[in-house]
């Protein structure tokens, strides 16, 4: 029996050995793969921005404050100073500031550098009947818009980029996915570009192939 009693202990202090190294690993799996997800959801939202944005060029609205309201659910709550994750030279998803880590920052995909800095936080959009939209201020900083294609040009669409700056909100494995710091909390850099067809584009002329068909008129029904 005493024997077999400290049979059971010497398995349990292995297995509690066991516990410990393996679990950290486990851990960081399972929050990877979460913040993963989160990563995938971003992605869809900031998709529907671009969408958003473009349909509000289309009816001549603002386009960045459109795109900034889809996105003000995801937003975090850091602002401040925007810098590089990766040291120079140490892979490739890092993005880049310009003439090698200056003064201004550029991401791929995105015509144009950011500013280091963000700058200050604008009032939350106001909603009739509703009021502020929460964090839709701090979406305004970290939404950036560009109209590649405006409603008033000659193409039968209209076609809006938008950057759109994600807070990773999972501690511990938020640097893996991150591109960049903004307040010295990890930031992803998503860019997504949409494309909406103007409804009035050759209007009247049947001859071409891309015109869009009339909508028809729907009879009203007899109430009874």
């Amino acid at each position: 029996m005493k024997k077999f009693l400290q049979r059971l202990k010497s398995s349990d202090g292995q297995a509690l050995a066991e516990f410990a190294v393996v679990f950290p690993v486990q851990l960081l799996i399972t929050l990877g793969i979460i913040q993963y997800a989160l990563v995938l959801v971003a992605r869809d939202v900031v998709n529907y921005a671009a969408h958003a944005a473009a349909r509000a060029e289309l009816v001549g609205e603002d386009a960045h404050r459109a795109a900034a309201m889809i996105c003000s659910p995801i937003t975090g709550t850091s602002k401040g100073a925007r810098d590089v994750r990766l040291e120079p030279g140490y892979g490739g998803t890092a993005y880049e500031k310009e003439d090698q880590y200056g003064e201004s920052i550029s991401f791929p995909g995105w015509s144009g550098p950011l500013s280091p800095v963000t700058g200050p936080t604008p009032d939350d959009v106001v909603l009739p009947g509703w009021g502020p939209l929460k964090k839709s201020g701090l979406a305004l900083l970290k939404t950036h818009t560009e109209t590649k294609v405006g409603r008033e040009e000659d193409e039968d669409f209209v076609e809006v980029q938008i950057l759109y700056e994600y807070e990773l909100p999972i501690p511990a494995v938020n640097w893996v996915f991150s591109s960049h710091r903004i307040g010295g909390h990890p930031h992803l850099g998503i860019v997504r570009t949409a494309r909406t067809p103007k409804p009035w584009a050759n209007d009247g002329d049947v001859s071409t192939s891309d015109t869009h068909p009339p909508i028809p008129d729907v009879e009203p029904e007899d109430n009874q």
